[in-house]
């Protein structure tokens, strides 16, 4: 069973979903998940028996107290996707961390990031990925073993399943604050994944257009999956329905192999990079 509680801070709107077997003395054996925005956050708790317990959104910079006090609970684990993260990937099988500095040459060294090296499972790929520590650290604070991850990799690892089992091209657009996410399946092999900063509509119709052009999309017409900030209708989902066969939009519960619950199951494409923290080992 789950419940619906709303609360407004200040004239914002927060959503609160909480099971109704959610309790608080037990968060020892619970999972956090927390992807961090620009200007929002979402927030999940997972059990020990992989059942989503709660899930929130909230403002970072005026923090309610009901989510203070879930922030200031004892989990099992936590782990944080971080947008803007700067990535390269490199295939499993010729994977060398004795030379993970030669790598590192391929992104920007500004002092201000920590190089986090982890594995995108599903698709064979080692990813480095350099994490903004202002974003992380509030967090890197509170939960000194907390584990960080490139929301790209989030995204990826999430959708694998989706692109991986299609003998079709498959294409994936996560849409997130001022951030747009683009992944390319060709059949069952990964193909291209990026991420590019928007300001408005024009710049998501201008990136989208472009890779479509890179990839060599224009007569393929692929299957377009949808995560993220995108609604019916808008203007990355009108692009989609012109440019593409089959959109949907992304089925969280199936691809994370987790239950949502029915009031979720309507926007439950918004909490897929949040909720795919869960299978980020």
């Amino acid at each position: 069973m789950i419940y619906l509680s709303k609360f407004v801070a200040g004239k914002r709107m927060v959503m609160i979903y909480i099971s109704t077997d959610f309790n608080r003395e037990q968060s020892a054996i619970y999972t956090l998940l927390v992807r961090v925005g620009s200007h929002e956050n979402a927030l999940a708790i997972v059990g020990d028996d992989g059942q989503l317990k709660l899930i929130t959104t909230y403002d970072p910079m005026t923090i309610e107290q009901e989510v203070a006090d879930l922030l200031d609970l004892d989990f099992a684990a936590v782990k944080l996707s971080l947008s803007g993260s700067r990535y390269v990937f490199i295939p499993e099988e010729v994977f060398d961390e004795t030379v993970v500095q030669l790598y590192l040459r391929h992104l920007p060294d500004d002092g201000l990031a920590s190089t986090v090296v982890s594995d995108i499972a599903p698709l064979g790929l080692k990813i480095l990925h350099q994490t903004d520590r202002l974003q992380a650290e509030p967090f890197a604070k509170r939960f000194p073993g907390v584990l960080t991850y490139a929301s790209t990799q989030v995204l990826l690892q999430s959708i694998a399943g989706h692109g991986l089992k299609t003998n079709a091209p498959a294409l994936v657009i996560d849409k997130q604050a001022s951030t747009l996410t683009i992944c390319f399946f060709e059949g069952n092999r990964f193909v291209y994944a990026n991420d590019f900063d928007v300001t408005g509509s024009e710049d998501c119709a201008y990136y989208l257009v472009s890779v479509s052009k890179h990839l060599g999309l224009e007569d393929k017409r692929p299957g377009i999956c949808l995560s993220g900030n995108i609604l019916a209708d808008d203007e990355i989902h009108q692009w989609s329905m012109a440019n593409g066969d089959g959109v949907v939009f992304a089925d969280s519960s199936a691809l994370v192999h987790m239950a949502i619950p029915e009031q979720l199951t309507s926007q439950q494409h918004r909490f897929l990079t949040l909720l795919g923290l869960h299978l980020c080992g």
